[in-house]
């Protein structure tokens, strides 16, 4: 299992934040979406979490995260929220949800063709699932890094692994 730094996470908040936030934003301009119950799917340290219940304030929220350590940040920031320590591809709710949200986590959990369809079965009658999901491998910036990775002295400290999403490209995990 891959481990979180909450504070190397939280140096990059601006700009892994923004497309999520533009999320919430959408949610709050449906006429008449008033979610009682969600989860925020990847919460991390959980910024978007917070969001959704401040901008719903009846939603009785919970984030769940795989990270015990982005977690533990997220119940000292936010107590007030519910979470969960849990891993996407097994998660089930105990009953149906208004809102499952997910900003930037979808992409590492395989099978998207079960998983969509799964995680829209487990909205109640008007619920809404909202999602954002990077597909950025083919820009500049990730191109150069995977250029960059193959080259000495980086390669000796990079990993390579298979795209989790089933791309043809590939991603590089330091170690």
């Amino acid at each position: 299992m891959t481990t979180w730094d909450p504070l190397q996470y939280a140096r990059f908040a601006g700009p892994r934040l923004r497309p999520g936030l533009e999320l919430v934003d959408r949610l709050r301009a449906l006429e008449g979406f008033r979610p009682e119950r969600g989860v925020d799917l990847g919460c991390g340290t959980g910024e978007l979490t917070d969001a959704l219940a401040s901008v719903f304030p009846g939603l009785a929220i919970d984030g769940l995260d795989s990270s015990p350590e982005m977690l533990e940040r997220a119940a000292a920031r936010f107590p007030r929220l519910g979470w969960v320590q849990g891993d996407i591809a097994q998660w089930r709710p105990g009953a149906p949800l208004d809102l499952v949200f997910s900003n930037a986590a979808l992409h590492w959990v395989d099978d998207h063709a079960r998983l969509m369809p799964r995680l829209a079965g487990t909205l109640a009658p008007g619920g809404v699932l909202a999602v954002q999901m990077p597909t950025n491998f083919e820009a500049p910036s990730h191109r150069l890094l995977i250029e960059l990775a193959a080259l000495a002295p980086y390669r000796d400290r990079l990993a390579l692994r298979a795209d989790p999403v089933a791309r043809p490209e590939t991603y590089y995990d330091l170690l």
